[in-house]
């Protein structure tokens, strides 16, 4: 195996975890959906409370972080998969840049 084979399987291997954090976060979506729509469903009525307006806020803003989160982690995966020159040199520098470390 030569080097950059190990890269990208290396590259290949974190991709597929990023992967599968996506799907997890996606699974935490279905509740965040139902708490916001509780809260949205109150803070609506006029019995609404501070809590209430606090706890719709609240979520809202984590719901909109689970996507973010779920959105940078498929580019993340899109990447890492595809194993750029970039990813390449990150994973494994170069011979030259192991000897400058050196001295």
């Amino acid at each position: 195996m030569t080097k950059r084979d190990a890269v990208v399987l290396v590259s290949r291997a974190l991709a597929i975890i990023q992967l599968v954090t996506a799907f997890l976060d996606l699974t935490y979506l279905p509740a965040r959906f139902l708490s916001l729509y509780h809260y949205a469903s109150r803070v609506n009525s006029l019995a609404a409370t501070a809590g209430d307006f606090y706890f719709w806020t609240y979520d809202r803003t984590e719901l909109a972080f689970y996507f973010l989160r779920i959105g940078a982690l498929l580019i993340f995966a899109i990447l890492l998969w595809n194993c750029g020159p970039r990813v390449e040199r990150f994973l494994l520098p170069s011979q030259k840049d192991n000897a400058e470390e050196e001295n």
